[in-house]
């Protein structure tokens, strides 16, 4: 919050104090968009989401909006274009996605007074010189606290383990117990309540939920332990401490020894930390396939695969550029003071990133509402000068307060932000907000009547179905790719291949499966209290999924690099299991983890990640209940 408030209204004071409005304002909105853009977690991938959003996003946002001030129907063309574009760039992850969003509401923000600045390369630059003023901000956390504080929560659950193993047989093990299940649930708390913020797909945080769901199987291998009374040796308790250090990047991942004891317990917990080892070292659950060569149409596809226009992902590009479309039709043939913020609203509540359910985008309408009357009251109370950088310096505290509790209060105090930001340059008091709450009203509904009512899919979301479906698909891919494809090579260039062999394509079908679960759940984890619980929830299995896709593709690549085949038997086994999760989630029904697993050598990795996803996803129903 104090952050917030230094990144906007310094550069607004400099503005205000030497009487040049745009010196202070265009710094002061790239301030802001570092602000909106932040949505924590480590620092690297902080300051490359908000310099992405920057100068990806934003700078050429505003020089698009420049180029097309102005120019009648040749913008509404070109910001249905953009808002193609940046639906695609949200199908590239959490940064990607912010990009796109920063991209089409700095387009659509040139249509109005903004975009008749000029030279017009003045606004991208004052823009960036505020976004690197933010980015400086952060640089004082960064000295205090270098690790972000989701690495710190999820390395105590492992410190909490070593702890665990120390005090079987004496009498702290009753409270070591408790504080495990406490950090647990402090981390899985943090992880979630971070990522409903965050837009698109999180590689970092996915990877902090990998290893925080394989601590599951080291707790399940310590209750064992605890039950055979058997305390592991001294080294293995260090080695948990040493992997917490390496989750907050301050040593090693320390390297597992040949087993100490056969007990039942002490095997599960070897096992466990082999996998967790995989997941910190960058492979997985399994050795990647680094050296193997694809023929270019492989490769081609590959590069593809990483734009994942799924069924959903696809259905909503097409949404939003009929809602930009209609929206910047509008602003050209009505008669409104300040049409582009029919286009601004449109594309803040429909925003590019899989849109959401109608509850949220209805909440983003009323915030927005809300904060269009309190920035007429501001405009009409208090005068122009150094007064306002009052209100400002209110409103931007709260913002990253109400950021955190949802999309309506956010909008609630960016609205008068920019009404007041806005204001510097045409000066119009408290009728910009009136205007402002016209328009606004007007792009809620093009986002109700186009962007919803058309597309029942947008009116519910299908969780649980989505989730089962995509369990089965990789059932299936297991099978493909460990019994039927294991052996597959790739065709040679002129062995008159007509295409790469059925274990690529199931995998390709399987990865935009699993993009049309993570749409539908970005969908519906920020919705209200019920749906979004759900959402949450299921996260931690969503990502299992992928862990057990990464583990499948790199055992059928050892196995054609001549490990043994596993049994065919076995890997019918890991794909009856997965179906009776899918049936499981599909039904609401308790999951149980099964009996057995199989103990096929090469099927470790698999096994191991297949029952991580046992336990966690029986965790999630429990935690949904």
């Amino acid at each position: 919050m104090l952050r917030a408030v230094l990144a906007i209204c310094v550069p607004l004071s400099a503005g205000i104090l030497t009487g040049h409005r745009t010196l202070g304002l265009l710094p002061a909105m790239g301030g802001l968009m570092g602000v909106m853009v932040d949505t924590g977690g480590p620092y690297t991938a902080r300051m490359r989401r908000v310099g992405s959003a920057a100068l990806f996003g934003g700078a050429p946002g505003l020089a698009i909006g420049a180029a097309i001030h102005g120019r009648g129907w040749i913008a509404v063309v070109a910001l249905i274009l953009v808002a193609g574009v940046s639906a695609i760039l949200s199908t590239l992850g959490a940064t990607g996605s912010v990009t796109g969003l920063q991209l089409l509401v700095y387009a659509s923000l040139g249509l109005g007074p903004l975009g008749a600045l000029r030279p017009w390369w003045h606004n991208a630059a004052g823009f960036v010189v505020g976004v690197a003023w933010a980015l400086l901000l952060m640089v004082p956390g960064w000295l205090a606290g270098p690790r972000g504080a989701e690495q710190r929560a999820v390395a105590e659950v492992y410190r909490g383990l070593a702890a665990a193993l120390r005090a079987i047989g004496t009498p702290r093990d009753v409270q070591t117990r408790r504080d495990v299940t406490a950090a647990l649930n402090q981390a899985y708390d943090m992880l979630l309540s971070a990522r409903s913020i965050a837009p698109g797909r999180d590689q970092p945080r996915m990877r902090l939920m990998a290893i925080l769901n394989a601590s599951h199987l080291v707790a399940e291998a310590t209750t064992t332990l605890r039950i055979e009374a058997r305390r592991p040796p001294e080294l293995i308790d260090n080695i948990l401490d040493r992997f917490a250090d390496a989750i907050e990047g301050e040593g090693p991942v320390p390297l597992i020894p040949p087993p100490w004891a056969y007990s039942p317990g002490s095997l599960a917990l070897r096992d466990a930390l082999v996998a967790l080892a995989g997941l910190l070292s960058g492979r997985g659950t399994a050795p990647a396939p680094t050296t193997e060569r694809q023929p270019p149409r492989e490769r081609v596809a590959g590069v593809l695969d990483k734009v994942r226009l799924g069924s959903v992902s696809g259905t909503f590009t097409l949404r939003l550029m009929a809602c930009v479309g209609v929206a910047a039709t509008l602003s050209e043939v009505l008669p409104l003071q300040r049409s582009y913020w029919v286009v601004l609203t449109t594309a803040i509540v429909l925003k590019p990133d899989y849109g959401s359910v109608f509850a949220r985008a209805l909440q983003r309408g009323i915030g927005t509402i809300v904060g269009a009357v309190l920035g007429a009251a501001i405009l009409a109370v208090v005068p122009y000068g150094p007064w306002l950088l009052v209100p400002f310096a209110v409103l931007a505290a709260l913002l990253p307060y109400g950021k955190a509790r949802n999309f309506g209060m956010a909008a609630t105090f960016l609205t008068p932000l920019v009404v007041l930001l806005i204001d510097l340059l045409t000066h119009a008091n408290w009728r910009l907000a009136e205007d402002r709450l016209l328009d606004t009203v007007l792009g809620c509904a093009v986002v109700l009547v186009v962007g919803y009512l058309p597309w029942p899919m947008s009116w519910h979301a299908h969780l649980p179905g989505r989730f089962a479906s995509t369990v089965r698909a990789v059932a299936a891919y297991l099978e493909e790719a460990l019994i039927r494809g294991g052996t597959d090579a790739y065709p040679s260039a002129g062995a008159g291949a007509s295409g790469p062999p059925p274990r690529s394509r199931m995998r390709r079908r399987t990865s935009r499966a699993i993009s049309d679960l993570r749409a539908d759940f970005q969908r519906t984890v920020a919705e209200p209290a019920a749906v979004g619980r759900r959402a949450a929830a299921l996260w931690p299995a969503a990502v299992g999924l992928e862990e057990i896709m990464d583990a499948v593709t790199a055992t059928a690549v050892s196995i054609r690099r001549g490990v043994p085949a596993p049994s065919p038997d076995a890997v019918r086994q890991l794909a009856a299991a997965l179906r009776t999760l899918a049936d499981a989630a599909e039904s609401g029904a308790p999951v149980h983890s099964p009996e057995h697993l199989p103990d096929d050598p090469t099927l470790k990795p698999v096994t191991a990640a297949v029952a991580t996803e046992f336990v966690v996803s029986s965790s999630d129903h429990d935690a949904t209940e």
